[in-house]
């Protein structure tokens, strides 16, 4: 279950850290953005983010657009709510400064929460390029791992390499995992539960940004 806190900002938000924006006051502009800590300016509280992009497009946010920005390192993300300054240059990089408070929200979420996912993959024996392979399909997913459903039968503890594409950026190519626990068998097939290992930390990091992403969808539809 996550855990929020209040936290100093200046002893939390470090350069070069992913971040989300979500913004639902512009009509225009509303979407959940990936961007990244480019620069920080303690002194004056100005974090420097890298142009927003959706879909492949970058988006420039122009002065005044209010929005929530958060960060995420390996464990944890921190929040804020602030407004766009306009568009202005770093070492010939285009960016766009924000405010930052005295103090930030961190969210403890080591593993994350699980999100329904319905995707299809496969599932490797070995990781050598003939090894034995069969299809699977996703119920859900979270930084730790997955859960999904596929017609081989397995045993609690087997080591397996998945193959599994969740966006344009984000995909996963024979993932080392284990089966962690089987559930009952049903008609479609046999439900495992996996846990991904020795999984790099850009990958965990483009993973923790999805599912949240995918979060914070659901909860602005809620709205």
């Amino acid at each position: 279950m996550a855990y929020v806190e209040i936290v100093d900002s200046g002893k939390t938000l470090k350069i070069g850290l992913p971040a989300v924006i979500n913004i639902i006051f512009d009509k225009e502009l509303e979407g959940i953005y990936k961007s990244n800590v480019v620069d920080i300016d303690f002194g004056n509280k100005i974090m420097f983010l890298s142009i927003p992009s959706i879909k492949g497009r970058f988006i420039p946010i122009p002065k005044g657009v209010r929005m929530t920005v958060s960060l995420f390192d390996r464990s944890s993300i921190y929040e804020f709510d602030t407004i766009s300054l306009g568009i202005t240059k770093i070492d010939n990089i285009y960016v766009i400064p924000v405010p930052f408070p005295e103090s930030v929200r961190k969210t403890e979420r080591r593993r994350f929460v699980r999100i329904e996912v319905f995707l299809e993959g496969r599932l490797y024996l070995s990781p050598e390029q003939d090894a034995e392979s069969f299809p699977f399909t996703t119920k859900n997913i979270s930084a730790g791992g997955i859960m999904l459903i596929t017609r081989k039968y397995l045993n609690v503890e087997d080591i397996i390499y998945i193959d599994l594409t969740l966006s344009s950026d984000l995909s996963f190519n024979r993932q080392k995992s284990k089966i962690a626990r089987r559930d009952e068998h049903t008609e479609e097939g046999f439900i495992y539960g996996v846990q991904f290992l020795d999984l790099s930390v850009a990958l965990e990091t483009k993973l923790v940004r999805f599912i949240f992403q995918r979060e914070l969808k659901m909860k602005n539809m809620k709205k």
